[in-house]
């Protein structure tokens, strides 16, 4: 079973052509809900779960790909927080449903939360 809404269904959409994807990376539910929180608390982008799984997955991907402070990844982010906030972005449906809490009270001073997740 999996909580983040949108994807990770049992079928293929078929306006998805696979022949143009490169690289396919997995993200589980901790991960995503983790990194879709951390962006919307340290960027101010209200965005959905799915979106955290979009971030997530390119985070790894940088990091397993070794790719270097001189390129760029560009990040779609299809949704909002909108149609969520009575789950990932309820702190009792995060703990209800088993998922980590991180601390949040930390905050970013002089570079903003992707500079820092990143090394920049």
């Amino acid at each position: 079973a999996y909580h983040v809404e949108g994807i990770g269904y049992d079928f293929v959409p078929t306006v998805l052509d696979q022949d143009v994807v490169d690289y396919w990376v997995k993200t589980d539910d901790d991960e995503s809900f983790a990194m879709g929180r951390n962006v919307v608390r340290h960027e101010g982008l209200l965005i959905g779960g799915s979106c955290g799984a979009t971030m997530a997955g390119a985070y790894k991907f940088i990091r397993e790909n070794n790719i270097g402070k001189d390129k760029r990844v560009a990040v779609l982010f299809a949704d909002s927080s909108r149609n969520y906030m009575s789950k990932f972005m309820d702190d009792d449906w995060m703990s209800a449903n088993g998922f980590k809490m991180q601390d949040f009270s930390r905050t970013t001073k002089e570079k903003g939360f992707f500079a820092k997740l990143f090394g920049l």
